[in-house]
């Protein structure tokens, strides 16, 4: 089963504040998790600021460029992973996230949820 895990950093957290030991962590955990099967996709997004927001409530899509209201969380990246399970796909998400608290930055939270069809390759 494949699982979306959002990664919300802190709402603040500007990329030059990101631990080098983290992002050197990151590196061997993702080739071990790759070769593994167990990470299918990841990536972190821009900013919201640099984004667009697309909407139909008007009966019409109406598209509006960033920044957009304050959120209290904000995503910042995900990954797709490969699991039997649920258990199974939250002891991955947990490694990843222990990454985070080794490296000084245990504010991040990460959300976890079955992907529920769509086309996964």
């Amino acid at each position: 089963m494949r699982y979306f895990m959002s990664i919300l950093p802190p709402a603040d957290l500007k990329p030059e504040d990101v631990p080098a030991g983290l992002m050197e962590a990151m590196g061997p955990w993702m080739e071990k998790s790759l070769a593994s099967g167990a990470l299918v996709s990841t990536g972190g997004l821009h900013p919201a600021s640099s984004g667009r927001r697309l909407q139909g409530g008007s009966g019409a899509v109406v598209v509006t460029d960033g920044p957009f209201a304050e959120a209290k969380e904000v995503i910042g990246g995900y990954a797709v992973l490969e699991a039997p399970d649920m258990d199974a796909a939250a002891r991955i998400a947990g490694e990843f996230l222990q990454l985070h608290i080794d490296n000084s930055m245990p504010d991040v939270v990460l959300e976890l949820r079955e992907i529920a069809g769509g086309v996964n390759i």
